[in-house]
């Protein structure tokens, strides 16, 4: 049956995975934002005046530092790991509330939905490692 296989498949998510695969993403959508702010916004459909730029590259700073983290990480055990995989879990989370919300009135087009997918995919990784470690204690 492919459900329990796809269930099965799911759960065996290991938190060093987790780690890695948020870690260059975090990376790769950092660097773009840091290096080519205006691309990466015409992307979402969102004008890149100045002020918008400069966040852009202020948020690729930020998500390059994420991935580094995540990336350096990615053997922690433990306390440290749970913290790794809630914070990322957090950052998921809010990124995907405050997106779709902006979505819905209108202070972002609809073409960023795609964005939405994202963060729900890496929230959901990270989730699956976090249920992996816990089934472990």
């Amino acid at each position: 049956m492919l459900v329990p296989s796809l269930s099965s498949n799911l759960r065996a998510v290991s938190p060093r995975l987790a780690l890695m695969i948020g870690g260059v993403t975090a990376v790769v959508f950092g660097l773009a934002l840091f290096v080519s702010p205006e691309a990466m916004l015409a992307g979402f459909g969102v004008a890149a005046p100045v002020p918008a730029r400069v966040l852009a590259r202020d948020v690729g700073a930020t998500l390059i530092g994420l991935g580094v983290i995540n990336w350096m990480a990615r053997n922690a055990t433990g306390e440290v790991l749970r913290a790794l995989l809630v914070g990322n879990v957090v950052v998921q989370a809010l990124e995907l509330l405050i997106n779709g919300y902006e979505i819905v009135v209108g202070d972002l087009p609809s073409q960023a939905a795609g964005g939405l997918l994202i963060h729900l995919v890496l929230g959901a990784v990270f989730i699956l490692a976090m249920r992996s470690t816990s089934s472990r204690a």
